[in-house]
């Protein structure tokens, strides 16, 4: 059952605000350990072409970063070439605005090894990097390999998987939610009209249930679909009028599978979506 907590006197909103960030900090803390940072680490690094690369001036400009640490064998190409793939999908529609970069797991292999492994496992085009400063362990639990997506100015770490969890579909969904999100913030800042902001889902991952926070500027009528990774959509919210400020969304996820899924929250002015998680 989906049903809308609104908030209506500054007892109950503060009192609400408080439990919501105990609960925002519990849930950061258990999935930070396991999963690793919400946000990316930069680096200022030559690639093994003696290309520099600013991670954070990359991710400014609105490219997509997918970074694959891998040990140069077998076992990492077979996860880590799914990524890649789904990197190349992309060529076409959006050139030039996502990259795939493979990084040694422990900067100790040297670049002609790395070099030989891309070229081995059909990952030719990738930017390759052997540096102790771009570091695994900045986003949890090591693997090999190990594949995250990084986008847009808040530096937003949008998908963190190791190993077998690493597939073709949860990869290119979330890249395309990312550059979704990159044209939506361009256009917003353009045209002034946002008035839609500081979208948060939590849990992520999650398992039965979610909550969504948004902020209006004004009271307006609001559309939230749920959508997943092959784009098929179920309409959370239609046409409701929302009120000024912070709103909460509670949505009932029990009949989802596990996977990458986004919602979409859209008024006649403005649109935003958001990417979560469902592990059961």
């Amino acid at each position: 059952m989906t049903y809308i907590t609104a908030v209506s006197t500054k007892e109950n909103k503060n009192k609400k605000m408080k439990n919501i960030f105990l609960t925002i900090l519990i849930i950061s803390s258990t999935y930070n350990l396991m999963s690793g940072q919400t946000y990316a680490t930069n680096f200022v690094e030559d690639d093994c072409n003696g290309v520099t690369h600013d991670l954070f001036d990359e991710l400014d400009n609105g490219n997509v970063i997918v970074i694959s640490w891998v040990m140069p064998c077998g076992p990492c190409a077979t996860y880590s070439f799914p990524a890649y793939d789904a990197v190349q999908s992309f060529s076409t529609s959006h050139p030039g605005k996502v990259h795939f970069y493979i990084a040694d797991d422990y900067a100790n292999s040297a670049c002609g090894l790395l070099n030989n492994f891309a070229n081995n496992y059909s990952m030719s085009n990738s930017t390759i990097f052997t540096s102790p400063n771009i570091t695994m362990s900045d986003y949890g639990v090591d693997g090999m390999p190990k594949v995250v997506v990084l986008a847009g100015s808040d530096h937003l770490v949008y998908l963190n998987k190791n190993d077998d969890k690493i597939n073709y579909a949860d990869v290119h969904g979330t890249i395309s939610n990312a550059l979704a999100d990159g044209i939506s913030s361009i256009n917003d800042l353009k045209t002034n009209t946002s008035k839609i902001s500081t979208l948060k889902v939590f849990p992520s991952p999650a398992s039965n249930n979610i909550t969504l926070s948004y902020n209006l500027q004004k009271q307006d009528i609001i559309n939230i679909q749920l959508v997943d990774i092959f784009g098929k959509q179920t309409i959370i919210i239609k046409d409701q009028i929302q009120q000024l400020g912070t709103n909460y969304v509670d949505i009932n996820t029990e009949k989802y599978s596990s996977g990458n899924y986004f919602l979409k929250i859209s008024s006649e002015e403005s649109h935003q979506t958001i990417n979560f998680i469902i592990e059961k």
